[in-house]
């Protein structure tokens, strides 16, 4: 994976899709609705039924589930079961390597071993999905402390250190999805490094398209986060790494 050395005082932007990148769905989305309609008295259907109601692209649990079950009367008490569900840990769960991922982040932007703050990292962390407001409550049932910046709202700008997560951007706020550039503008408009010429704007994501060549394409550096190697490449292929584990070093001065 190519370096990304930051020169002393250079500030950094690094974001991150959320759904595939970060956290995943504790079981297939299908059975978690079909076990969860089965419990509030609906039935006559499988989880593969359940799974096959999705409209393409909207598999990602976010849904309240009330056009799901066909002509079936769903009961208000499901639909808020799943909402609490798919706005939590309930029905999510990070991948292994982010928390302490996050973790190593928060030593490495402290820097206790440097003791001038101009010359420690100055980095913004953010969200960049495809999504709606409950990425949010989805990091912070996870103990990811996420500050409540968001593109379309007057939060002014916090402590970077002081939160994981110090911005986020929704293509629901935005009115565009990735990979068009709008939303990755938005992201960047959020960072206080954003006019700052020697900003270094990184995007990490598991799709190739909306997240690798749509921050590209923005006029970002991206990364491709493909943890079981499931993408095929042509030439030239993707800057990509296998975990989070060797994002910190691709950062470091020292390489």
């Amino acid at each position: 994976m190519t370096m990304f050395p930051l020169a002393r005082g250079r500030p950094l932007v690094l974001t991150f899709d959320a759904f595939g990148t970060l956290f995943h769905p504790r079981q297939p989305i299908g059975q978690t609705y079909a076990e969860a309609a089965r419990m509030h008295g609906l039935s006559g259907f499988t989880d593969q039924d359940i799974m096959a109601s999705f409209p393409k692209g909207k598999q990602k649990g976010t849904d309240s589930g009330s056009d799901t079950f066909g002509s079936a009367t769903v009961p208000e008490s499901l639909v808020t079961s799943l909402i609490r569900r798919f706005s939590t840990n309930e029905g999510y769960e990070l991948y292994d390597d982010v928390k302490p991922f996050f973790e190593r982040l928060q030593d490495w932007r402290r820097r206790t071993d440097i003791t001038s703050a101009e010359s420690r990292p100055r980095v913004h962390v953010g969200i960049i999905s495809n999504s709606d407001d409950r990425v949010s409550t989805i990091f912070g049932s996870h103990g990811i402390r996420v500050d409540d910046r968001r593109y379309g709202s007057d939060t002014p700008v916090g402590s970077q250190g002081t939160f994981d997560i110090n911005s986020v951007t929704l293509s629901y706020d935005v009115g565009f999805e990735k990979p068009h550039r709008m939303i990755f503008d938005a992201a960047r408009s959020l960072s206080p490094f954003a006019t700052e010429g020697e900003t270094l704007f990184l995007h990490i994501g598991n799709c190739l398209m909306e997240d690798y060549q749509g921050a590209r394409e923005a006029g970002w550096e991206s990364i491709l986060l493909d943890r079981d190697s499931n993408h095929s490449y042509k030439e030239p292929r993707p800057q990509r790494m296998r975990h989070l584990g060797s994002l910190i070093e691709a950062l470091r001065k020292d390489g």
